[in-house]
């Protein structure tokens, strides 16, 4: 008698993980991305400069940096699930703690740290659950979910801005924490860690491809004392620290970040100052996250045709170069163009890096090297963010901060084109090699 095996399933569960992983990037992007709206609500309430609050941001993304390495040293060693969980219960109770601040040192605490100590978890867990769950699609997987970055602010913001007018700013924080709290927890019941846990392979793998590293051996090898599954975290790392392409990475993500960074947090500020109301210099923000989405997707395709490299070498000097529209920018009509324009191309730059990673640092690698190139990403969200603060506040202009932005938006562009000859050099050494291999070996004679 014939027995027929299950039918496979319709829908590959890999695309549900991608919409959980999109709604935890909306929730945990709007809420950060929201920041700028209340600098001006709250500066005006405690008497607080632009500067100490654009610190705090800068002290909020130092940590999430920190975070992220210790999250990036855990990702293969505990259930993602179970770090999605802790870190949306800790930056929950961060954010509804920062609507009960009223000293500047109490706000550092709240939003600048316990916040973002949970926060740290969000930025790696989508990342990482894509590149698990897709070999092909990988791109466009990852431009899907990285929409989410555009689609939360693109909400929150002026959501937010409406309950600060509404009510107040304390209020908007509760409600931030309340929606974040209960949209992440109800996504970690359908998270899983691995294609293998439910008996399914990658998105695109090969048939004799494993899902995941296998608990046992093959039978007819001999595992060696150090292998893939028993190396220590410290050995890991320091086989990424040996790479180039880790320490270029880091640099682009350090410039790239430090780049949006300031426009993201000042540009609602910048476009009150410049005559629009509260709810229209919101709507500059929203309209930029919404652009973002059709890039993340759009230069996600791209990607998957064209070379991830490419593409983030392409986004990082539009990024970088749009900059300047924003100097000496004062007609509405003008702000909300530069919104779509400069959004379409930041949208494209975040997708990229978890792609280039999972290239370059393969799967065991990628925890480590993901989150360490990530904590530069973070010291460059901070030094940009309190850097806009702070120029405006020595020359109660954007001028400057807006200088700095396309500055080290072109330097991150410059060291994208260095990332692309690594790359060809590589493909170089590997033709090489594969020459010498299969170059014929000279026939010895019949008595030898």
């Amino acid at each position: 008698m014939v027995t027929q095996s299950p039918p496979a399933p319709r829908l590959f569960y890999g695309w549900i993980v991608m919409v959980a992983c999109l709604l935890v990037t909306m929730v945990s992007s709007g809420t950060m991305m929201a920041f700028g709206v209340f600098i001006n609500p709250m500066s005006a309430d405690l008497g607080w400069s632009h500067s100490v609050l654009s610190f705090s941001y800068a002290v909020s993304s130092i940590v999430s940096g920190v975070g992220i390495l210790a999250v990036g040293s855990m990702l293969h060693v505990y259930s993602i699930r179970a770090l999605l969980f802790w870190g949306c219960v800790i930056h929950g109770l961060g954010l509804y703690m920062t609507s009960t601040v009223t000293t500047v040192a109490m706000f550092y605490f709240w939003y600048g740290f316990v916040s973002s100590v949970g926060r740290s978890v969000f930025i790696l867990v989508s990342t990482t659950l894509i590149t698990r769950w897709f070999v092909k699609r990988r791109g466009i997987a990852m431009g899907i979910t990285m929409s989410g970055s555009g689609l939360g602010p693109f909400i929150l913001s002026p959501v937010v801005t409406w309950m600060i007018l509404r009510w107040d700013w304390q209020t908007a924080f509760v409600m931030q924490a309340t929606v974040m709290t209960v949209v992440v927890a109800l996504m970690c019941l359908v998270l899983r860690n691995y294609p293998h846990d439910m008996g399914l392979q990658p998105y695109g793998a090969e048939p004799d491809e494993p899902a995941a590293p296998k608990p046992e051996p093959a039978p007819h090898r001999t595992p060696p004392k150090s292998t893939a599954a028993t190396d220590s975290i410290g050995q890991l790392w320091r086989r990424v620290l040996r790479m180039e392409g880790f320490w270029t990475l880091s640099m682009i993500n350090f410039f790239c970040c430090m780049c949006h960074s300031i426009p993201l947090v000042h540009v609602v500020s910048f476009a009150e100052s410049s005559g629009l109301s509260a709810f229209a210099a919101a709507w500059v923000l929203s309209l930029m996250s919404l652009s973002s989405i059709a890039g993340r997707i759009v230069w996600g395709v791209f990607a998957d045709r064209h070379g991830v490299r490419l593409t983030l070498f392409f986004t990082l000097f539009i990024q970088g170069a749009l900059v300047l529209w924003l100097v000496n920018t004062q007609d509405p009509i003008m702000f909300f163009l530069y919104a779509v324009v400069w959004g379409f191309g930041f949208g494209g730059v975040n997708t990229q890096y978890g792609v280039v990673a999972r290239e370059l640092y393969g799967a065991r690698h990628f925890g480590p090297g993901f989150s360490g190139q990530m904590c530069f990403a973070m010291v460059g969200m901070a030094a940009g963010g309190f850097l806009g603060g702070y120029l405006y506040d020595l020359s109660s202009s954007y001028v400057a901060s807006w200088l700095v932005s396309f500055g080290s938006g072109l330097i991150s562009s410059f060291l994208a084109m260095d990332l692309l000859v690594q790359n060809e050099r590589i493909k170089a050494k590997a033709a090489q090699a594969a020459a010498v291999t299969d170059k014929p070996q000279p026939a010895h004679a019949a008595g030898d």
